[in-house]
């Protein structure tokens, strides 16, 4: 009687201790889960419910009333949302391009560099470790018309001043310029280390059979650091579409609003005109873009293919 208990009992003991291995991993996980629920899956919700309601906050007890896609076909029919969204794109290319063509630059000389390359990578950490506010006030001393040492080193190579932040043709280019400054080394640290890794017999092979250093760079470093762009490119290109500071504190969208993105017009409607429904339906399509380029970008390369090849 005994030896039959426990032949009955042995199953349901080994199914509890399965079914416990399998749940323990997920109690591990779910402080994070739970940070991730409450900081970005429900902040996520209510932007979706906010850009389906009316909510308006400078109406007496201003409550959301759902209206639809009514915000949505308001925005799409908004002539500045689409001169905006423009400008966003213009703003992203231009700080991406610079910043991966001025990283690889700066990385490749690193790599090549027989000393001070721990002091070097070290010291270009600093522009990420300021406060992106405190970098933006900087330069907007530094690009002043009047006094700023940009348009002093102007006036003596060139022998004319150029009003960066104010002209309608520069300002957009100057706050691109900012960002791309404050990034840069985030990708030359990506790429030096996609550098560091790579295998030294193509270039061994290469020499011997006569090529030279800009031949291997381009036929052999280039072609192999192709995911440490891909990864540099996505990072950079997500982060541009969200900036604010640089263009608020810098320009404010000025002049007129030829330097203004999306994100500064998101929080000029919601935040200034406290229009919160208008602003996160925009919200909500700026995010779709984002998701969307970045998938398009990911799926147009094949460097995860290869990697996982």
């Amino acid at each position: 009687m005994e030896t039959a208990r426990r032949v009955w009992q042995q199953p349901d003991v080994d199914r509890w201790s399965k079914r416990r291995r399998r749940l323990e991993p997920l109690w591990f996980l779910l402080p994070s889960l739970t940070v991730f629920a409450v900081f970005a899956i429900w902040p996520t919700i209510e932007a979706v419910v906010t850009s389906l309601s009316r909510y308006n906050l400078t109406e007496p007890n201003a409550r959301r009333v759902f209206i639809g896609l009514e915000n949505y076909r308001t925005m799409l029919a908004d002539p500045t949302f689409w001169g905006d969204l423009v400008r966003s794109f213009q703003f992203v290319i231009a700080s991406v391009t610079v910043t991966l063509l001025l990283g690889f630059y700066i990385a490749y000389l690193l790599f090549n560099a027989n000393r001070g390359r721990n002091i070097f990578r070290i010291l270009f950490l600093v522009p990420m470790t300021v406060s992106p506010a405190i970098t933006a006030l900087s330069f907007k001393f530094m690009f002043n018309y009047e006094f700023g040492v940009i348009n002093v080193m102007l006036d003596g190579l060139i022998g004319k001043k150029l009003n960066l932040l104010g002209d309608a043709g520069l300002a957009l280019w100057a706050t691109a310029a900012i960002d791309a400054w404050i990034w840069t080394p985030l990708v030359v640290l990506i790429l030096l280390s996609g550098l560091e890794s790579l295998p030294v017999e193509p270039f061994e092979a290469a020499a011997l059979d006569g090529a030279g250093a800009w031949d291997m760079l381009r036929s052999i470093t280039v072609p192999l650091l192709k995911r440490f762009f891909l990864i540099a490119a996505l990072i950079r290109i997500m982060d541009a579409f969200r900036v604010y500071e640089i263009i608020q504190l810098t320009t404010a969208g000025g002049p007129g609003n030829l330097s203004e993105t999306l994100n500064v017009y998101i929080a000029k409607r919601g935040f200034s005109f406290f229009e919160m429904g208008p602003a996160s339906a925009m919200a909500m399509i700026l995010t779709f873009i984002i998701v969307a380029v970045g998938t398009v970008f990911v799926r147009q390369s094949s460097a995860f293919e290869e990697a996982t090849s």
